[in-house]
């Protein structure tokens, strides 16, 4: 339950972020930063050069404190990444002392191997499930996973649905 705060929050985050990285006009404040030049701010009607000082000002502080709240998010953003990599990392470290301390060493050896060729290396991101069109096996030539009895268990050599 401690991690659903977190959680909701690096959901926040990088949904500002991403709103942040669209391009200008689109979403974003128009060019130069959302403060029209005072030639704009002179087309205005019934607003006094002291007025427009002011606007340009507000606009300005409101450019401001957007830009300040900008890299702010970003730069916690990038601190909850690098926090998340870190929790991997020492979770694949534990998980690998563990399988080393009930494989020994030859046998998490096998299972690394098994694993790269399951999963393949580290940071390769997630990997389409190897499909062998055996029976059981989603794709072509199997008919989905088996669930009920019997499931697992290896057709006979004789099975005339194997042929």
């Amino acid at each position: 339950m401690k991690r659903a705060p977190l959680l909701i929050l690096a959901l926040v985050l990088a949904c500002a972020s991403a709103a942040m990285a669209e391009p200008p006009g689109l979403a974003g404040p128009p060019p130069g930063g959302g403060v029209p030049p005072a030639e704009a701010l002179a087309t205005i009607p019934n607003l006094t050069p002291a007025q427009q000082l002011e606007v340009r000002k507000i606009l300005t502080q409101r450019r401001d404190a957007q830009e300040a709240l900008q890299t702010r998010t970003r730069t916690e953003f990038e601190s909850l990444r690098v926090k998340e990599r870190n929790e991997h990392e020492r979770i694949d470290d534990q998980a690998s002392d563990q399988l080393r301390k009930t494989l020994g060493e030859e046998g998490f050896r096998n299972f690394a191997e098994w694993s790269m060729a399951h999963r393949g290396p580290a940071g390769d991101g997630p990997r389409p499930p190897m499909h062998g069109g055996r029976p059981g096996s989603p794709g072509p030539a199997g008919d989905g996973p088996q669930r009920g009895p019997g499931a697992g268990r290896a057709a006979p050599a004789d099975d005339p649905t194997d042929e």
